[in-house]
């Protein structure tokens, strides 16, 4: 037998999961009629791709969420090997629960490593804006809530190839996923 609390907690998270979904289906919808969840300003890059800009300061790659769902906007960017790169994120998320960090890899993006470092991650904890200390991990943002801007400076692979990225605030790791291409 459930008591009250254990109903009303299952009932609660079976209509958030159904908000969610449908949710997913309207965001989709308006994609695939060329909707655009930014307000129709496009920053000159593809809905799936960041660019990268290059300026005196050096390159420079922002990536965006997508909307208010556990999603990048842009799920891939390409950089050159052995270069300064300068990772902006920007959180135009407007649900507080929408907090996002974006956590770079050493390693190809696949199921497992995301797995690995995504649940790590809860257990590295908010103190350390859930990021573990793994050796696959080359450089992390810190937790940007709504509205806010994090970045984070580090040295791109020497060895082309693709380096997965992820958000690691607990539950995103599963669908919050990307591709860096180092050529």
């Amino acid at each position: 037998m459930h008591n009250e609390s254990d109903v009303s907690r299952r009932d609660f998270l079976q209509r958030l999961s159904l908000l969610g979904l449908a949710g997913l289906g309207a965001g989709s919808a308006l994609t695939a009629c060329g909707g655009s969840s930014d307000g129709g300003n496009s920053s000159g890059s593809s809905s799936a791709g960041a660019s990268a800009q290059e300026s005196s300061g050096g390159t420079t790659v922002t990536i965006h969420p997508q909307g208010n769902q556990m999603k990048f906007k842009e799920t891939e960017f390409s950089v050159p090997a052995d270069t300064e790169i300068k990772l902006v994120f920007e959180n135009t998320a407007s649900s507080p629960s929408m907090q996002h960090n974006v956590v770079l890899l050493t390693e190809a993006p696949s199921q497992d490593v995301f797995k690995k470092i995504g649940q790590a991650g809860v257990k590295a904890g908010a103190a350390e804006e859930y990021v573990p200390d793994d050796p696959a991990i080359l450089a992390a943002t810190p937790i940007s809530k709504p509205g806010e801007t994090v970045s984070v400076t580090f040295t791109t692979p020497s060895e082309p190839g693709e380096y997965g990225y992820v958000c690691t605030y607990p539950g995103h790791w599963a669908t919050m996923q990307g591709t860096m291409r180092v050529t």
